[in-house]
């Protein structure tokens, strides 16, 4: 399918996007469905740290997230492991120097395991993904404007 991006500028400065997103628990905040997340480990999030997830999307959907990088206040990028396959997630942040942050979101699947999701590729890469991503960013936006 290929790598799908999008990007938003909000009005936080790179730090607080950072700060917001590397922590996972806050992705059941943007999330489109209902997510429960819970860390594997304690301490403070690093390569490696890894999270159990249910999303609730179409039934039950437990997986797994870890963290494979991690720039402080310009890269995130985590992988999640479920029955639907394998995915590449990451934010990229740049800094505007005017008090606002360019983000980034990208998706790449690295392997589809379900069937329906596999027949379904073009609609999702060409429709269906780029307008998740476009809600996250939104819901990310609305809540660092906010905050």
């Amino acid at each position: 399918m290929g790598v799908i991006e999008r990007q938003a500028s909000i009005r936080a400065s790179d730090a607080a996007v950072f700060t917001y997103l590397s922590d996972v628990n806050n992705h059941a905040q943007w999330a489109a469905h209902q997510l429960e997340v819970t860390a594997k480990s304690t301490g403070p999030v690093e390569v490696g740290s890894a999270f159990e997830t249910v999303g609730h999307q179409f039934g039950d959907q437990p997986g797994t997230v870890t963290i494979t990088e991690l720039v402080p206040n310009s890269k995130i990028v985590y992988e999640s492991d479920g029955k639907v396959g394998q995915f590449r997630h990451g934010f990229a942040i740049k800094d505007n120097g005017d008090g606002t942050s360019l983000v980034t979101k990208t998706m790449e699947p690295l392997e589809v395991k379900s069937i329906p999701l596999k027949v379904l590729g073009p609609l999702v890469r060409g429709f269906i993904a780029p307008k998740g991503l476009d809600g996250d960013l939104q819901r990310i936006k609305e809540k660092l404007e906010t905050s």
